[in-house]
């Protein structure tokens, strides 16, 4: 796991060192081990390394034979022995163990189709001297990021935002569209990130640029693979079943200390088996919330522990741990992130690090599989239907909408949930899925922002998603949500905080449900093998069934969090409000959020999600703005090249 940068110029200049090493210094949590740079004429590569694979000779940048083809690689390839092996049959001559020269070989010989061949995640630069050409690749869900920029002379590119605004010219200005979608759900869809001038590769996705012209296309589509559909549904949970035996053995391939995360899930538990299935000494590592039983998942942890005779440790924190470790965590982000949970992802990325250089996780199944509450919407909206609509909009929807809402109670919780169903059971298909997705109404979003009251930009990406799923000739109305989620949601929400917690912390992260051979498979199986009745993930669970004690088959979804919407109402109110009440590039209509705020605290409505979103929106513009101008400071002591 590693970080990459860099940049090309169209006049063929040579880059010069400092501007890569103030490129590579941004993300030098990514690769604390070593750093490495290239400057050719056109092409400069920056490189930070973790090691995980080949610690001796894994270096980068890594060349070819001649020196004219190099790569600049960030992730893990699964199966570079298999693809080493045929590249020597063919000729090609290998320096090192590592799986990075194992792109530079197969580009020799596939050219940038070789992302095809590729089982891993990944974010990689091939740079080609003989044809002056720079190719970019992502991999197929998104598991890896990676940004680029235009610039007066060329193009920048990298593992993070941040490197990109270290390169003279490229527009930091703030994009108001993503900030309508960060407010609205989070999270910031590709291929825009919170600077106007900085784009995001979609997963899936190749970037080639040539002779200054640049040309993005996709390589994979979760609907397009070869894959065979399952006849039946057990041959269709026995392929499953073995997928994941294989995808786990891949990740588990490290020459450093490997460990899980275990909260005690399905998911999670699974995985576990998997590996306790092929190793006897399986270390595993959650952490509790010892003054907020609501959100501690430990004791299930501890039952799978037990159950797979794994080694594991638990970190058992406060509130007030958490709440200190906040200033910290958000300054260290190179764009907000909208959802809290990114706080205990942080924390039990550290805890891990202090043993471990890889985990392995269970995210992923939730989107494949139909793990979330939401997805029983529509059952629940089959239900809600029969009821004569005098009743519901007299009676029922009424009373829904009296009950109170709030994160900090089963009752609470229960009305939270009943009230959010209600936001989502009318409309179209995509217009109920996006009500889901987002943390207030559109008009509300319109209004805090100051924008044209019937923008909802939302709302076009998530029609276009089910258009694109329509377009294949499937009707499956649960798969439909499933494939936009997987599209949309999984790589800039939870892909996305699982990378930026664990490469803080300099831990590399992998997850054996997104192996794409799984995801082809799952998004072939039909819904109601996925769904039968309200049990969600039934046929996942009946593939692990083996893999996981009773107390946990039957527990109900819960999901990794952190009451910040209570904070908000006592220990942080102050800090919430010196952070929203600053000025700053994003203008905030202060009276909107003191409503959704009195509301929140009265328990008449849940308004975390947005008030955090608010929060650690302008906690980032007033880093930012400091930060920048530092930026421009040092600039103007470095000769612009």
């Amino acid at each position: 796991m590693c970080g990459i940068a860099g940049v090309v110029y169209r006049d063929g200049r040579r880059p010069k060192r400092e501007r890569l090493v103030r490129m590579a210094d941004r993300i030098v949590h990514r690769g604390p081990d070593e750093d490495g740079y290239l400057e050719r004429p056109g092409c400069g590569l920056a490189f930070r390394r973790l090691r995980i694979i080949d610690l001796h000779t894994g270096s980068q940048p890594q060349s070819n034979e001649d020196g004219t083809v190099h790569v600049v690689f960030n992730g893990e390839i699964y199966n570079h022995q298999e693809l080493r092996r045929d590249l020597i049959s063919r000729g090609h001559r290998f320096q090192t163990e590592s799986d990075t020269e194992v792109l530079v070989h197969l580009y020799e010989e596939r050219g940038e189709d070789l992302v095809h061949a590729l089982n891993g995640m990944f974010g990689f630069a091939v740079w080609d001297e003989r044809r002056r050409r720079l190719v970019l690749g992502r991999d197929r869900v998104g598991i890896k990021p990676l940004v680029w920029a235009e610039t007066p002379d060329g193009m920048a590119f990298g593992s993070e935002t941040g490197s990109l605004l270290e390169c003279p010219g490229v527009d930091d200005e703030i994009d108001p569209t993503a900030v309508h979608h960060y407010l609205s759900w989070g999270n910031v869809p590709a291929p825009l990130t919170m600077r106007r001038g900085i784009r995001r590769l979609p997963p899936g996705h190749i970037m080639v640029w040539e002779d200054g012209r640049k040309d993005i296309r996709p390589y994979w589509h979760p609907l397009d693979s070869n894959a065979t559909v399952p006849a039946t549904y057990e041959e269709g949970r026995e392929q499953l079943r073995h997928l994941l035996e294989d995808s786990v053995r891949l990740r588990m391939v490290a020459d450093v200390p490997l460990g899980a995360f275990l909260s005690g899930g399905v998911d999670s538990t699974a995985i576990v088996g998997l590996m306790s299935k092929r190793s006897p000494d399986v270390h595993t590592f959650s952490i509790g919330f010892s003054d907020d039983p609501v959100f501690d998942e430990t004791p299930y942890a501890r039952e799978a522990a037990r159950f797979h005779g794994s080694r594991h440790q638990e970190c058992q924190l406060g509130a007030e741990d958490l709440r200190e470790a906040i200033p910290g965590i958000l300054d260290s982000v190179s764009e907000p992130f909208g959802s809290a949970s990114l706080l205990p992802t942080f924390v039990v990325s550290r805890e891990t690090r202090k043993q471990m250089t890889v985990a392995l996780s269970g995210d992923g199944a939730d989107e494949l599989f139909a793990g979330y509450n939401k997805y029983l919407g529509e059952v629940y909206r089959g239900w809600y239907g029969r009821i004569p609509g005098p009743l519901r909009r007299g009676v029922v929807d009424p009373a829904i909408r009296a009950l109170p809402a709030s994160r900090s109670s089963r009752a609470g919780e229960i009305g939270r949930k009943a009230r959010r169903f209600l936001d989502g059971v009318s409309g179209e298909a995509a217009e109920r899925h996006e009500a889901l997705m987002r943390f207030a109404p559109p008009w509300e979003i319109n209004g805090l922002l100051g924008e044209d009251p019937g923008a909802h930009p939302g709302l076009d990406i998530v029609q276009d998603l089910h258009a694109d799923f329509d377009a294949r000739g499937s009707d499956d109305t649960l798969n439909r949500t499933l494939f936009t989620d997987l599209r949309l949601a999984l790589p800039t929400d939870m892909l996305l905080k699982v990378d930026t917690a664990s490469m803080l912390n300099s831990l590399e992260v992998r997850v054996p449900f997104l192996d794409h051979r799984v995801v082809e498979l799952a998004m072939r199986m039909p819904g109601c093998w996925k769904m039968r009745g309200t049990q969600r993930k039934h046929i996942l669970k009946d593939a692990v069934r083996d893999l996981l004690p009773p107390g946990i088959q039957k527990r109900p979804k819960a999901g990794f969090d952190v009451p910040v919407g209570e904070w908000f109402k006592t220990s942080m109110r102050d800090l919430f409000w010196d952070t929203v009440r600053t000025d700053g590039a994003v203008p905030l209509d202060l009276p909107r959020l003191e409503r959704w705020y009195d509301e929140h605290r009265a328990g008449r409505a849940d308004h975390s999600k947005i008030l955090w979103a608010a929060f650690t929106l302008r906690w980032w513009e007033n880093r930012e703005s400091v930060r920048s101008a530092e930026t421009r400071d040092l600039t103007r002591t470095l000769e612009v090249v």
